[in-house]
């Protein structure tokens, strides 16, 4: 294969790969939809993944590595979601720009700031795969986005290298996870585990912006969450969020809530559990032009 065509091959293959992953190809939400279970989402994503900063202060060493601070910097922060990183860009950049088309997400950002008495973030109420480039506020020196399903085939991600003048910075999902629950109650909805074929994997925009022609650095951080709740809590938050693929009967949920008091600990408290790996990719747009 010649290496001008590896980034169309790369391309093609996630597109392949998301069309795979059955929960992104069964998810049936509209974007209004989406951006509800989003602001929904908001008060208690602090409690699970986002509790976890390991993958935010390995992706702020990578860029300090790069040069990318500084009193005039400006960044981008897409799917900025609760602030883990919009925070940690605005003690090292003179501006943060925050987009998220959630809400709810940048109202618990908005909180976070002011009660930290930090004033250089800037929230942008948008969607990532609408916005047009001449709908932001010029070019930036970071753009970073982590964990940010508007971030899923090339358009998108070669959208995001050409809005950075100096340095990109992407972080998603590297290999296979475990999840202590899923599995289960996806075979009580579904009658079986729903496939998976590394749809959101860190390697699909590794191999597009190497076939660019740029020289992405990949490094990688742990990432480690538990997450308890009382049984209703729990049972609104699983019916919830499977609801975005299928509708959860009267049966489905008396099967779900089953499981649940099945699987409460000590405290009467049910416990859900992730172990996974994020890939951090940071890299240089200047080598190529698109």
């Amino acid at each position: 294969m010649k290496f001008e065509q590896y980034a169309d091959f790369a391309r093609t293959q996630w597109n392949l790969a998301m069309s795979g992953s059955e929960h992104f190809s069964l998810d049936k939400c509209t974007d209004r939809e989406k951006v509800s279970f989003w602001d929904e989402k908001s008060s208690s994503y602090d409690l699970g993944i986002g509790a976890d900063f390991r993958r935010v202060n390995a992706a702020m060493e990578r860029l300090e590595k790069f040069g990318a601070f500084g009193p005039n910097a400006i960044a981008l922060d897409i799917g900025s979601g609760t602030g883990a990183y919009a925070l940690a860009l605005s003690a090292k950049c003179g501006t943060v720009y925050a987009l998220d088309s959630s809400p709810g997400m940048q109202k618990v950002l908005a909180e976070k700031a002011a009660a930290r008495r930090i004033k250089n973030i800037i929230p942008v109420l948008a969607d990532w795969q609408t916005v047009r480039k001449g709908e932001l506020p010029g070019a930036f020196d970071i753009v970073l986005s982590s964990l940010n399903t508007g971030i899923s085939d090339y358009d998108s991600l070669v959208k995001m290298n050409t809005l950075s003048r100096n340095v990109c910075c992407y972080i998603a999902p590297s290999g296979t996870s475990f999840h202590s629950s899923r599995a289960d109650f996806q075979k009580i909805i579904f009658g079986r585990e729903l496939h998976i074929a590394g749809g959101n994997d860190i390697i699909h925009a590794f191999n597009i912006i190497y076939g660019l022609g740029m020289r992405p650095e990949l490094t990688y951080a742990p990432c480690e969450w538990s997450l308890a709740q009382s049984p209703e809590d729990a049972l609104y938050a699983v019916c919830r969020d499977f609801s975005r693929y299928t509708e959860i009967s009267s049966d489905l949920r008396a099967e779900l809530k089953a499981y649940i008091l099945s699987h409460l600990n000590e405290e009467g408290l049910f416990v859900q559990r992730q172990t996974s790996t994020v890939g951090i990719m940071v890299w240089s747009p200047k080598s190529c032009a698109l």
